[in-house]
């Protein structure tokens, strides 16, 4: 039989029924906090982290997250599409992070956000929303698909071949629901993966990128979206694509081809002032 690494898509569904991953999993990714998470054989990040000896899922922007979130001194995070709530959970292990809201639009992702959240006890520090993070208020509809023994489909606010559901859902622009719920607090560390959707949810948050300067991890599925999502950030905003095999950073620039990885860190921070807080590679 293959490595599990090696396993295509469909060989991975195919072993992940012959081998389930139930109950409450211990969450133990060197150098990070650890935490629990809950799975009924249906969360594929648990069952990724699970079988590949928590390695083999996003470390290189866990460990980044991570590392930001050690630079952060009573600010707030956000976690926009936040599936079952991983990056959430880390951020709420910290003493200096005073409020994490974590951010869906499926009823299933909420419930499993909302019992990560009990069985790590901390309901003090962190809040579940069901809304989509977009450039309107008001409901909007979203696209998706159901598939046995997965929490979560790919949905979002674009329409895709494969979503033939759709519903709807409430939608905040971010800049007011900041001014309303977290008047008090800066906005430090977002993470965002909204399927497509990232020019809508960056157009809802103008305001707080220009006056809070939060570093973001977004996924970018289609590397053709990069320079018009880097458009609506502030000038001052640098854009670094994200390896997750290699623990390296590299700055995009004009004439950069983007890898095949999709998750990039929108930072103020320069080249240099990264290496001081990422520990691994910056080109």
């Amino acid at each position: 039989m293959k490595p599990y690494q090696d396993l295509l898509t469909k060989e991975k569904k195919e072993f992940w029924i012959k081998n389930p991953v139930k109950g409450e999993i211990d969450i133990i990714i060197d150098g990070l906090p650890a935490f629990k998470m809950f799975c009924e054989n249906d969360d594929t990040v648990v069952k990724e982290l699970y079988w590949t000896d928590y390695k083999g899922w996003e470390l290189t922007s866990l460990t980044l997250w991570n590392n930001l979130l050690e630079e952060v001194d009573n600010l707030c995070v956000l976690d926009i599409g936040a599936y079952s709530g991983i990056y959430s959970l880390i951020a709420a292990k910290f003493d200096n992070v005073e409020k994490v809201v974590a951010f869906d639009i499926q009823d299933k992702c909420i419930a499993r956000l909302t019992k990560n959240m009990q069985l790590n006890q901390i309901h003090n520090k962190m809040t579940v929303v069901q809304a989509a993070c977009s450039n309107v208020n008001e409901q909007v509809s979203f696209y998706f698909y159901e598939e046995a023994g997965i929490i979560s489909s790919v949905a979002g606010l674009v329409p895709k071949k494969m979503n033939n559901l759709e519903t709807v859902v409430d939608s905040i622009r971010l800049d007011d629901w900041v001014k309303k719920h977290i008047s008090t607090s800066s906005v430090a560390l977002i993470k965002m993966d909204v399927e497509g959707a990232e020019q809508l949810s960056l157009k809802g948050m103008q305001e707080l990128l220009e006056n809070d300067k939060p570093h973001i991890l977004i996924e970018i599925n289609d590397p053709r979206d990069i320079k018009a999502v880097k458009r609506l950030f502030p000038r001052d905003y640098n854009v670094f694509d994200i390896n997750e095999e290699k623990m390296i950073l590299k700055k995009l620039g004009r004439f950069n081809k983007p890898s095949t990885y999709r998750n990039y860190l929108f930072t103020v921070l320069t080249k240099k002032e990264l290496k001081n807080v990422f520990q691994g590679i910056v080109n």
